[in-house]
Parts: C-alpha cells; structure tokens; sequence
C-alpha cells in the first residue's frame, strides 16, 4: 500500500489507528462511521477496510484511478557530476517554523490501539436507545411467550443485531458494551426457557453473516456488519415468518375454539407438574440430564406428555389472558424434552410443530358447567358421609371413585379423598374392572406419595364458574378489570397501516379515545410535538408492525412529557388490555 494513502484519508477528514499483534486491525473512522479492517500485515488490513469503504466496483474503479494520483513519480538516477562542475553544497534558506497546531484531546489507548474519544450526546443516545431495548424485551415477554420459536427467533435476531450494532459503532465504549451484554444475558435466558433452538447471534463468537442462515434464507451480499445484520433481519422479517399455512399473530395454525377443552389453569398447572416432574422447573434453565433417561421413561408417561401437548395447543388462546409465560414456559421445556425422546414419542414432535393444524374439535356430548358443579358437589357430599361412616366396604368407594374421577381431575381428587385416605391406599387397582379406572387410581396413588394435591374449585380463588366465563372472550375479565382505569383517556396509537375496525374495537372494548398514527415519518414527527403539549393520556405503539427507529422516537417524547408509553405487540385487543393491565399493575395482569 503506497504511503500517500494515510494522507488521502487524513485529508478527507479519517483518522486511523493500527493494532498488531499476530494480525494487524485497522480501525478507521470519521463522525459516526466506522471501518475496521484486518489482515495479516498493515497493507492487508487497510485494503480490506477499503473494500468496506468502497463496496461497488463502480466505487472501488474510482477510487483506484484516484489513488493512481497519489503514486509519486519515479526519480531518474542522479547523473554522475563532471569534474569541472563544482560540487560546493549551497545550503537552501531555513524554513520559518511551522505555527503550532491545536492540541486534539487525547484519545484512551487500549494495548497499541488508539481508541476514538465519541461526543457525549452520541454515546448518552445509544445508551438511551439500548435502554429502550431491554425495555421493549420486558414489554414484550407476555406476547413473546405466545408465540412460535420461528417467531421467538426472529424477534430475537432483530434485537440482538441492533444492540451488537451500537457495540460496533461505540467500539471501546464501556457503558455502551456493558448495556449490549445485559440484553444478551436477558435474550439468553429467554432462549433457555422458551427453548425456540439455537441462537447463534447470542454467542459472544458470533458474526453478522450468521442472521442470514438463522432465518434461513439465503443472499449473494450477507452482512458484513452488526448494523448491516439488523437492517437485513429487518428488512426480509415478513419473508422469514412466512409459512405455508395460515397462522395467526403469533405464528401458530391452530383452530379457533368457542370454548376451551377444560378449565385453562387447571389444564396448564396439570401439564406444568408432569413435565416438571420428567424434566425439571420449568423456569430454570433445563436440566443437563435427566433424573430417568429418556429410554427408560415408561409408555404411560409419554402417552400423558402427548396429551398434556394436545391441551396445551388448545388452551393457547384461553390462557392468554391469564398466564401466557407460564404457557410459553412449559411448551419450551417440552421442546427442549421432545428432543432428548428422539424417535420414541415422534407424535409429540407433530403436536410441537406450529404449522401442524389440530383436527377440529368434536361436538361437546359432556355434561354443561351447571351439571359438572352439581357433581363436585354430589362428590363432596358423598366424601363426608363416607368419612363419617364407620365401615363401608371397597364396593362402595369404588363407586366413589368412578363418581370422583368423573367430576375431578387426579390431583383435584387426591385433596378430596384426605379424610379417607388410609383407604384408598389400601385400595387395589385390580378391583377396578374398566382399565381406565385402573390406570387412574394408579395414577391417584402415585400422586397421593408425592403429595401433589390439587386445588378443589370449592376451596380456590376462582370457582368454576369464573373458570368458564366468557369463554368466547378469553379477555373479556381482563378487560374489565382495566376499562374502568382507563375508560375517556386520550390515546395515540401509532401502527404501521390505517385499522379503523381495530380502532372501532378498542374503543368500544376499553372505552378510549384514539387518534391513529400510521407510522410515516413525517406524522410521527408531529405526533412528538402533540405529545410535547399533553395532548395524550397514553401512547401505545404496535411494535409487531414498526419500525426500531419509530419506536424509540416516540418513547423518548412520550418519557420527557412523563406520560405513559406501552408498547402493545400488534394491537389485537387483548394484547392491548394485557400491556395496559401491566403498565397500570392490575394484579390479574400476567
């Protein structure tokens, strides 16, 4: 590399600083780019940096005819001097003394590389804008928990490769690297519960390039920078979340249903303790290996995780109001279970997939909620009389039982049946003659030794009827909860697309009163200033259709007019009564 290309850059306003150690980096930089270089001798390095700079051929061809300029001309040899010539040396006039340059404020010096000293306002608004990162991965979990791992992976791509960004740029910076670490070890964790599979851009070894076969897609240009690995994620998200079936919001194929299979907490807390019980709490990161190996797990056990997964897939959009990280959590663990099972349970890996469309749902010959209360209650009285009693034999309890298991799920039984329970201890499957009885009072028993006892729905917060009301409407108690709180407020709600049933239906549902933003900059810019002079009571924004740039506008005019800033998924209507719950820290908020 000719020397007078240290000077071209000098001259254009660059500076540049080498690192040699057994490779050479060149860091070269001007404002807010940046250009880093390595190779294995200086001249490497400063080529591929050039390569970065000047990307098109179109741009390289020029800078080659222009840098052909910077080359000196070569010095013919000196002739040798005839000897009549006189070779007296006439010394030239001394130059005047070069007036002093002002100082440059000293950079910190890491090992031999000399690190950029950044303008505080630009190092306070990446700070600032990595804050509002690991606020929106907060905003989000209830959502994020909801949805599909392609899902969860892409979502993760795009906040990940945006952080790494300011990393990048902000190289050197210790705050901006320690903020960029937190949002890793917060997307990590995430990763180990939800378990959507790997994440290689979380990995502290992770190039830009990696984004591209993370979502699987393939390109002749991948990104060579953090900053390049986001704009690509962002600009080719809608292509990776496509499937081939339709899927709703949160990228699962599953059939509406007008009323769930059972009550969705029960079901949930079912799923929740046998999957634990195989594999460990489901909040903490999964087990290294587990307490039976998956060879040695018995038929009947897989058999209760396949249909703990069939509940699961159907009480998705019931427990959405109540408990959606818990949900998220469970399905994650059994992710993470169905891969250790391999070949053994290969249903449970169709039940996972999300693009897998349950058969629909067959028509309801049970009995109604009014007939199930009436026989708990049946059950309850039947329990009392008998632990009264001061003999009855096994025929009896059987009936018991059969009555007891109709009306109850086993650990809703195994708290029934205490003041009896010397008895049903003693008590014989065998006795049983319909294998189904038998195979639940072998399960009632081994819950009984663990002491697993359900919660009776007499003896709960919530009855059965609170279990299953407005099940057309699995929002429909959350909404009332936060409608009187919010009820007349003035709201802006930005998206990315003009949505007046949506609006129609938030007002109508929450009783507000919103002016729409549909997300073009220009409008957005006006909307700051409207929520400069208070005009709003609260700002929602559906983040699932916008943009990083618009987000973090808004959240820094809504934050210094101190009014609420919620970020609200894409909108639907239960996502927004769930992100307003928790702003407003309704209890029942999950």
């Amino acid at each position: 590399m000719h020397d007078g290309l240290p000077k071209f850059l000098a001259d254009s306003g660059y500076r540049h600083a080498m690192y040699t150690h057994q490779w050479t980096e060149v860091l070269i930089w001007r404002d807010a780019e940046r250009w880093l270089g390595r190779g294995p001798d200086r001249d490497s390095a400063l080529e591929d940096a050039l390569t970065q700079m000047f990307p098109s051929a179109a741009a390289r061809q020029l800078f080659d005819r222009f840098r052909e300029g910077l080359q000196e001309p070569a010095r013919p040899p000196a002739a040798p001097v005839p000897p009549s010539v006189s070779t007296e040396v006439i010394s030239a006039p001394a130059a005047p003394a070069p007036s002093p340059e002002p100082e440059q404020p000293r950079s910190p010096i890491v090992g031999r590389i000399q690190l950029p000293t950044y303008p505080a306002a630009a190092v306070a608004e990446a700070r600032e804008t990595l804050e509002e990162i690991l606020k929106d991965i907060q905003d989000m979990r209830p959502d994020f928990a909801l949805m599909s791992p392609r899902y969860q992976k892409v979502y993760m791509l795009a906040w990940i490769s945006r952080a790494r960004s300011f990393d990048e740029q902000f190289q050197g910076e210790h705050k901006i690297t320690v903020l960029v670490r937190r949002i890793a070890h917060e997307l990590t964790n995430l990763s180990k519960t939800l378990w959507p599979g790997s994440v290689q851009a979380l990995q502290m070894n992770a190039v830009p390039a990696c984004v591209v076969t993370e979502l699987g897609l393939k390109t002749l240009h991948a990104p060579k920078t953090w900053a390049e690995a986001h704009e690509f994620v962002q600009n080719h998200k809608e292509r990776a979340l496509t499937s081939e079936v339709p899927v709703d919001d949160y990228g699962w194929a599953d059939r509406a249903r007008k009323t769930p299979p059972g009550p969705p907490r029960t079901l949930l807390r079912e799923a929740q303790r046998a999957i634990e019980a195989i594999a460990g709490n489901v909040t903490d990161p999964p087990p290294r290996h587990l307490t039976t190996p998956p060879e040695e797990l018995p038929n009947e056990q897989l058999d209760a995780l396949l249909k703990h997964a069939q509940a699961l897939r159907e009480i998705r959009r019931f427990i959405a109001a109540e408990d959606p990280e818990t949900w998220g959590a469970v399905m994650g663990r059994l992710r993470w279970l169905a891969g250790r099972l391999g070949e053994r349970l290969p249903l449970l890996r169709r039940w996972l997939d999300p693009e897998f469309i349950p058969p629909p749902e067959r028509a309801k010959t049970g009995p109604s909620a009014d007939q199930v209360r009436q026989q708990q209650a049946a059950v309850r009285a039947e329990r009392d009389a008998l632990a009264a009693a001061d003999s009855f034999d096994d025929e009896v309890l059987l009936a018991f039982l059969q009555r007891a298991f109709d009306a109850h799920n086993t650990p809703e039984v195994a708290s029934l049946v205490q003041p009896i329970r010397p008895r049903i201890d003693a008590l014989r499957p065998d006795l049983f003659e319909d294998r189904r009885l038998r195979r639940r009072l072998t399960g009632l028993h081994d819950v009984l030794k663990r002491g697993e006892l359900g919660v009776l729905p007499s003896d709960s917060d919530g009855d059965l009827e609170e279990e299953t009301d407005d099940v057309d409407d699995p929002g429909a108690h959350l909404v009332a909860q936060v409608r009187p709180k919010v009820e007349g407020k003035r709201v802006l709600f930005v998206s990315n697309r003009e949505d007046p049933d949506l609006k129609s239906k938030l007002e109508e549902s929450l009783g507000l009163d919103i002016t729409w933003c549909d997300g073009n900059a220009r409008k957005v810019q006006a909307q700051c200033e409207s929520i400069s002079r208070h005009s709003y009571d609260y700002v929602l924004i559906a983040t699932g259709f916008q943009a990083h740039n618009i987000d973090g506008i808004l959240a820094r005019a809504a934050r210094a007019s101190a009014i609420p800033y919620v970020r609200v998924f894409k909108g639907r209507p239960l996502a927004v009564a769930r992100a307003l719950a928790r702003s407003l820290g309704v209890a029942s908020a999950a």
